[in-house]
């Protein structure tokens, strides 16, 4: 991993480092081999959503598999190589994070899983922050797993930054609105990039559905007073 430095200005808080991973890695040909033609419920590609799980493909119009370290290890054999792929990825990733948090003197101890995005011709993702009103993170890791393709510049306007990806960047920075980005539509060829937000703590990324509610009561009753509770939906 090469520390590249800050991508605009210098207090900006947006940093790339640069070969992160090795050219020969083969991330796309593996992914693709494993799940390029797969219609399992999980271990495919599948149509991009947006906020509460919509597809609006006039923001957004690409494809994405997601993993995270709890899906590892991977028991389906036929799916074994994502895994590979995703630990290989991921451990790039947190190297970058990690050297990044020193610089601020943070620490993120809540990981997401690992969004690997697809971008055909025309596909692209408009003016966005990965921090709002339906999910909540702090720190946002780009990484970018090919070359040979036009367009689908990383764009931030609020920071009047347009950034060209080379395979092996990973561009960090912020979460919130001053952050928001996009990516533009390709032009030529097939992009990929692998998408990892990070936050403090798991606290905003738990179920707090009315009924979770009711089990997690639940629980702390039976923890504290012993004996079983019957289920409020019983």
């Amino acid at each position: 991993m090469d520390i590249a430095g800050y991508v605009g200005n210098q207090h900006s808080g947006i940093v790339l480092y640069k070969n992160v991973w090795d050219k020969d890695a083969n991330f796309i040909e593996r992914l693709e081999d494993c799940i390029g033609d797969s219609t399992h419920e999980y271990f495919s590609w599948k149509e991009s959503l947006v906020g509460d799980r919509e597809k609006m493909p006039e923001y957004r119009d690409c494809w994405d598999f997601k993993l995270r370290q709890s899906d590892i290890p991977i028991c389906d054999p036929a799916f074994e190589e994502a895994g590979e792929i995703y630990k290989e990825v991921i451990a790039g990733v947190r190297e970058c994070v990690n050297h990044y948090c020193s610089l601020y003197n943070i620490q993120m101890e809540y990981e997401e899983a690992t969004n690997f995005v697809k971008y055909d011709v025309g596909q692209h993702f408009n003016v966005h922050a990965d921090h709002g009103f339906s999910y909540s993170a702090t720190v946002s890791a780009i990484g970018y797993l090919n070359d040979g393709y036009e367009g689908g510049e990383y764009v931030l306007p609020y920071q009047d930054v347009k950034f060209t990806p080379e395979q092996g960047d990973v561009i960090v920075h912020p979460s919130t609105f001053v952050y928001a980005h996009q990516s533009l539509a390709v032009t030529k060829g097939r992009k990929y990039s692998a998408v990892t937000m990070y936050d403090y703590n798991d606290r905003n990324h738990q179920d707090h559905s009315p009924q979770q509610s009711k089990q997690a009561l639940a629980q702390q009753v039976v923890e504290q007073f012993g004996g079983q509770v019957q289920s409020a939906s019983s």
